[in-house]
């Protein structure tokens, strides 16, 4: 099991055993399969429950779950891929000296398959990529094949604004 700093292990859930969860937060009165792709949705925008703004009550419904969903696996000591994603940003983020060790280890940084980063991927390029660090992203956008997860094709337009040599 990984550490989640508090001095117990934590493991990375399969599918199946998101889906477990999912179900049961679901039983509360909305599909799991919807409620998992918000969740997830919302993690790899970088977003936990409270920081999603709910404009109707599904969504309102919605954020609930996801709260819940995300105590259950607190509780179990479970983390599913996103979260993974997500709590790597955050530690990243919230952690100066840190970010800037691994900006100073790196000077040259190479994605590949571009065109299927999300929000919440290309968010820990920019943290990642120091004043002097060389950028290399490798993409086809003509081959993105993973919006149904978060991709984002715009991050290629972006990535030439924000890495491009003037």
């Amino acid at each position: 099991p990984l550490d989640d700093c508090s001095g117990r292990g934590i493991e990375v859930m399969d599918d199946p055993d998101a889906d477990r969860i999912a179900a049961y937060v679901a039983a509360r009165g909305t599909g799991y399969v919807m409620m998992q792709q918000f969740i997830a949705g919302a993690k790899e925008e970088g977003r936990r429950p409270n920081q999603v703004e709910a404009g109707d009550d599904f969504v309102r419904r919605q954020v609930e779950h996801y709260a819940l969903y995300e105590a259950m696996c607190q509780r179990e000591g479970v983390v599913d891929f996103a979260e993974l994603l997500l709590r790597s940003y955050e530690l990243l983020a919230g952690h100066e000296g840190l970010r800037e060790h691994y900006r100073r280890r790196f000077s040259h940084l190479l994605v590949d398959e571009f065109q299927d980063t999300n929000t919440l991927q290309y968010k820990w390029l920019h943290m990642l990529a120091g004043p002097h660090t060389a950028v290399f992203a490798v993409g086809d956008d003509d081959q993105s094949i993973y919006a149904f997860r978060g991709a984002k094709v715009a991050n290629m337009q972006q990535f030439e604004r924000d890495f491009g040599t003037p």
